[in-house]
């Protein structure tokens, strides 16, 4: 956007000046950053995202190991663990948790784009072990109610576009449900990636997109697979 730029840190940021949170949140060295270069904060983060960093600090706060169930390098997933003050694990891979050391009492959240079916693998993993498990579902409604309906579309159609930025984890996720059913399935970013072979005797296709993902690209792709059908 115009006049915004980018920053990797608060150091970046000039005293006294103004940034602004993304969705994806920040830890609390963040904010203690910037309250100590009198920045003003725009806190954009997203409500389910704070819910989630609340209930691992909760968790963390009441002697509870805590799970995230997340990608490890996304910056939700690293603002929740610096939430509990670096003290939770990362589950990227349910599998993962297998081969874990597990204290008594387990607490796990999830990265709020996570798949429920992924988050319901760790828990099922974790309880046989632990005598003490407490879960808090912070699984966006929205990202959820995407997911259900993106794969109910997907056992309807002969192949399947999902729109999104390339390295989206929540739209990455709903490509790879997609195609968890056995749906051709592309993830694409603009309507100008659609390749012609792909449409090839289809006689449905089935169009979805990620949380940011704007209306008008969602219509840009309707278009463009019309003019590919003649």
């Amino acid at each position: 956007a115009k006049g915004l730029r980018l920053v990797a840190s608060m150091d970046e940021v000039p005293i006294g000046g103004a940034a602004m949170i993304r969705a994806h949140g920040a830890g609390p060295a963040t904010y203690e950053a910037a309250e100590g270069r009198r920045v003003t904060l725009i806190d954009a983060t997203c409500p389910f995202v704070r819910r989630a960093q609340r209930a691992a600090a909760d968790l963390a706060e009441e002697g509870y190991q805590v799970l995230v169930v997340g990608e490890r390098d996304h910056p939700e997933a690293r603002g929740i663990v610096e939430h509990t003050g670096g003290r939770a694990t990362v589950v990227e891979d349910p599998a993962e948790v297998d081969s874990l050391p597990l204290k008594n009492r387990v607490g796990m959240v999830a990265q709020t784009t996570q798949a429920a079916d992924k988050f319901l693998d760790v828990i099922g993993r974790v309880l046989p072990r632990v005598r003490d498990v407490k879960i808090a579902n912070t699984i966006c409604d929205a990202t959820s109610q995407r997911q259900t309906a993106a794969l109910e579309v997907a056992r309807q159609v002969d192949v399947m576009l999902v729109i999104g930025g390339r390295h989206s984890a929540n739209t990455t996720r709903l490509a790879d449900l997609c195609s968890s059913i056995g749906t051709p399935t592309y993830h694409i970013e603009s309507a100008e990636e659609i390749e012609p072979a792909w449409l090839v005797g289809a006689t449905c296709v089935g169009v979805t997109g990620g949380a940011s993902t704007p209306v008008s690209a969602i219509e840009e792709t309707v278009n463009r697979i019309e003019s590919l059908a003649g």
